[in-house]
C-alpha cells in the first residue's frame, strides 16, 4: 500500500513557497511577464492620461537571443577523464556523439534554447527537466524515451534555495497543474492512490504569468514531483495534496534530472536576476513621460476662443454666422494661441530610453542604428557590443552540457541491450545509420561534456562577402570562383547567373577556336589573315543602312 509521505511533501512545498513569498518571487515574475508582453499600465491610474507603451524590454530581449543563437552550438560526450573503461568508452564515444547530433535536430534544441534564454531573461532563472516517457515510438521493439522540457522557476523549489549546486540538493519538488482524469488514470496504471485525486483550484496564483489564474472550473489538480538521493540514485514521486499518484521509485539515474540557468548569478540564492528587474521604474518613467507630452499636445495643439458671457450667451462654431453682443464689441472675445513645450523635454525622454538600452547592454551598434561605412566596421561594432553577453552565453553553455550528461545518464540506464542509436548522416557518409551499443555497461565511466560554438551566422557572412570582395579587387579570383563561394542568402537566383556566365564563357571560347582555326586555315591557303573568312554561326556586325 502507497503510504503517506506525500503530506510531508505537502509541507515541504508550503516551505518553499514561503521562501518565494519572502524574496518577491511571485509578484517579481508575473510583473516582468507582463511588462514584456507590452501590458505595462495594468493596475495603473493613468488619471486622464494616454497610455502609450514604449516597450524597450521587447526589443533588447529579442536582439540578446538572437545574438546568442546566431551562433552554432554542438555538444559533444568524451570519457578521456575516466580510468574505467575508458578505452572502450572512447570508441562509442563518436557513435554517441552522432545520435545527439541526431536528437539535436529531431527534438529542436536550437529552438529550446531560445525559449530557455527568454525564460532566463524574463524571470532570472530558466530550468530544464528531463523525463522518461514511455508512450514515445522508436520504430523498434523498445518503446519509450527521454524527453526535456522547461519549467518555470516558481515551479521548482529546492532543498537547499541558498544555493545553485543541483548535485547538492537534500531534494528538489517540481510543482504543475494537470487534468484530474489524466493524474487519476496515471495513478490507476501505477498502483498510487486514484480514489484520492480530485479538484482543486489552490496554488493557480502560484504559476507564472496572471493568465495562469484562469482555468476551466473544478477540472485541474495540482502535483508535486519530489526527488531525493538514496544510496547514490535518485528517487522519485508523485503525489497530490490528497494522495499518491506514484509510489516511490527507483529512477535508476545518478544525478538529479535538471539543468539550471541563471541570467545574472546572486549570492546565497539559486534564483537570478532578469534583464526587467530594477530597470521597470525607467520603462515606467519614459511611457509615462510620453504620456505627459500627449496630453499636453492634445489640450494645447489648438487655440481657443474666451469670450465674455456677459455680453455674449453663446458662442456660435459655424462658419461666417454673426455672434450677437450685448452691448460694446471691443474685447468681448480673444482667441489664445497654442501653447508649447519646454524643448528639452523630449530630449531627456530619449536620453533615459538610449541610456537605459546601454546599461542593459544593447547600444545603438548593437541594434543596428548606426551606418558603418563597410563590412569590417560592422563587425567591429557587432563584436564589441556582444562583450556583455560573454557571461550570459557561458551560463547557456554550462545549461546545454548539464543537459547533455542528463541525457547520457538516461541513455545509460533505460536504453536496453541491442537498442539502435540512429545517426544522421554526414558530408562523409551520405546514409543515415543505426548501430547497437550496450550503452549499460558504461554508466560508471566518467563522462565529460563540451560544448562546441562556432562562428556566427551573421558576422562569418559578412566576413565571407568582405574577403571574397577583396580578393576579387586583387585579380586572385575570377567571378564564378566568387559567386560559388558567395553565401545563398546573398545573391538571389545565385545558381542560374552562374550557369550564364558559364554558358556566355563557352561561346566565347567555341568562337575563338573558330577563329584560330579559320586564321591557320587562311595561312596555309596563302591568303592574308584580314581576309580569313567569318565563321559559321556568328552573326555578320551591321553598321548604318537598313
Amino acid at each position: 500500500m502507497p503510504d503517506n509521505n506525500y503530506t510531508q511533501d505537502w509541507e515541504l512545498y508550503e516551505k518553499g513557497k514561503e521562501y518565494s513569498r519572502r524574496i518577491g518571487l511571485y509578484n517579481e515574475v508575473d510583473e516582468n511577464e507582463s511588462y514584456y508582453a507590452g501590458e505595462q499600465w495594468k493596475g495603473v491610474d493613468a488619471g486622464g492620461l494616454p497610455t502609450p507603451v514604449f516597450n524597450i524590454f521587447r526589443r533588447v530581449i529579442n536582439y540578446f537571443i538572437a545574438s546568442i543563437m546566431s551562433q552554432q552550438v554542438k555538444l559533444t560526450l568524451d570519457a578521456s577523464g575516466s580510468i574505467v573503461k575508458r578505452k572502450e568508452a572512447a570508441e562509442v564515444a563518436d557513435v554517441i556523439n552522432r545520435f545527439i547530433e541526431y536528437r539535436w535536430e529531431k527534438d529542436k534544441i536550437h529552438t529550446l534554447l531560445s525559449d530557455v534564454l527568454l525564460d532566463a531573461a524574463i524571470t532570472g532563472d530558466a530550468i530544464l527537466y528531463t523525463w522518461w516517457d514511455p508512450t514515445v515510438k522508436t520504430g523498434q521493439p523498445f518503446e519509450g524515451d527521454f524527453v526535456t522540457e522547461i519549467v518555470d522557476n516558481v515551479n521548482v523549489h529546492f532543498g537547499d534555495p541558498n544555493t545553485s549546486k543541483i548535485s547538492d540538493q537534500p531534494y528538489i519538488i517540481i510543482v504543475g497543474r494537470e487534468l484530474t482524469e489524466r493524474l487519476r488514470e496515471e495513478a490507476g496504471e501505477n498502483g498510487g492512490e486514484q480514489d484520492k485525486i480530485t479538484p482543486d483550484d489552490t496554488d493557480k496564483e502560484n504559476n507564472a504569468g496572471d493568465l495562469s489564474e484562469y482555468e476551466l472550473d473544478d477540472t485541474k489538480t495540482t502535483f508535486l514531483i519530489k526527488f531525493w538521493k538514496k544510496d547514490g540514485k535518485v528517487w522519485w514521486r508523485k503525489s497530490t495534496q490528497t494522495g499518491i499518484v506514484r509510489p516511490d521509485t527507483d529512477m535508476l539515474l545518478t544525478e538529479y534530472p535538471i539543468a539550471l540557468m541563471n541570467w545574472d548569478k546572486r549570492k546565497n540564492s539559486w534564483h537570478g536576476r532578469s534583464v526587467i528587474t530594477g530597470l521597470i521604474h525607467n520603462q515606467r518613467y519614459i511611457n509615462k513621460g510620453y504620456a505627459l507630452a500627449m496630453k499636453h499636445m492634445m489640450d494645447t495643439s489648438f487655440s481657443k476662443v474666451v469670450y465674455d458671457a456677459n455680453r455674449i450667451d453663446e458662442w456660435l462654431q459655424s462658419v461666417g454666422e454673426a455672434i450677437p453682443v450685448n452691448g460694446d464689441v471691443s474685447n468681448a472675445a480673444q482667441v489664445i494661441g497654442v501653447g508649447g513645450m519646454q524643448s528639452g523635454y523630449i530630449d531627456v525622454l530619449q536620453k533615459v530610453e538610449s541610456t537605459t538600452r546601454d546599461l542593459i547592454g544593447a547600444s545603438d551598434a548593437a541594434l543596428g542604428n548606426v551606418k558603418p561605412e563597410n563590412t569590417s566596421a560592422i563587425i567591429a561594432l557587432q563584436q564589441a557590443s556582444s562583450v556583455p553577453l560573454e557571461s550570459i552565453k557561458r551560463n547557456l553553455y554550462q545549461l546545454v552540457e548539464d543537459m547533455g550528461l542528463i541525457w547520457l545518464d538516461y541513455m545509460t540506464a533505460y536504453y536496453g541491450d541491442g537498442r539502435l542509436l540512429i545517426m544522421p548522416a554526414t558530408e562523409e557518409d551520405p546514409k543515415a545509420e543505426a548501430m547497437p551499443i550496450e550503452l549499460s555497461k558504461y554508466q560508471d565511466v566518467l563522462w565529460a561534456a563540451k560544448v562546441e560554438v562556432g562562428p556566427s551566422y551573421y558576422w562569418s557572412e559578412l566576413s565571407c562577402i568582405s574577403t571574397l570582395d577583396n580578393l576579387l579587387k586583387m585579380g586572385a579570383i575570377d567571378i564564378l570562383q566568387y559567386l560559388e563561394r558567395m553565401p545563398d542568402t546573398v545573391i538571389p537566383k545565385k545558381k542560374e547567373l552562374m550557369e550564364e556566365i558559364r554558358l556566355q564563357r563557352e561561346i566565347q571560347l567555341q568562337n575563338m577556336q573558330a577563329q584560330r582555326e579559320a586564321q591557320i586555315q587562311a595561312m596555309q591557303q596563302g591568303k592574308p589573315l584580314g581576309a580569313a573568312p567569318i565563321p559559321r554561326g556568328n552573326p555578320i556586325p551591321m553598321t548604318g543602312g537598313r
